[in-house]
């Protein structure tokens, strides 16, 4: 892959404001990037399981059908879907996606009583494709 900087046509364009544009542009690939890996996180955790049969916690009669382990969470509640959340820093080189509830990062990597149910990870491998388009389409559109 070949990168071509040709700043010739933006002779116009002072130092300072060419700068500005780098950075809102970088703010808003990272903004979008992780906003990919939500989505595509919230997908995951959408999914019906295909292990044991559990009692939906807190309730009497309603039942759900947990995930194999290996295989991304099934949704019980969707409190862990509801909670994944993005930040980007300031300057847009740092973007993050999570979750603030303990049990999802337990899901991710297992305990001792719970294989591994990934699915953080694994919503940003499926997300990687379009993560790379977002950051190598042109610089100033």
């Amino acid at each position: 892959m070949e990168i071509n900087l040709d700043f010739t046509s933006l002779w116009w364009v002072r130092p300072e404001e060419l700068i500005q544009q780098i950075d809102d542009s970088i703010q808003k690939r990272m903004t979008a990037a992780v906003n990919v890996v939500k989505l595509e996180a919230i997908q995951l955790l959408s999914q019906q399981g295909t292990g044991r049969q559990y009692r939906v916690p807190g309730t009497k009669d309603t039942w759900y059908t947990a995930s194999s382990p290996g295989m991304p969470p099934a949704v019980a509640t969707g409190d862990l879907k509801r909670s994944i959340d993005v930040d980007v820093s300031d300057d847009g080189f740092i973007g993050e996606v999570g979750t603030s509830k303990d049990y999802g990062m337990m899901l991710q990597f297992g305990t001792r009583n719970i294989l591994p149910r990934p699915w953080l990870d694994v919503a940003f491998n499926n997300s990687l494709y379009q993560i790379v388009n977002i950051f190598s389409t042109a610089w100033l559109d």
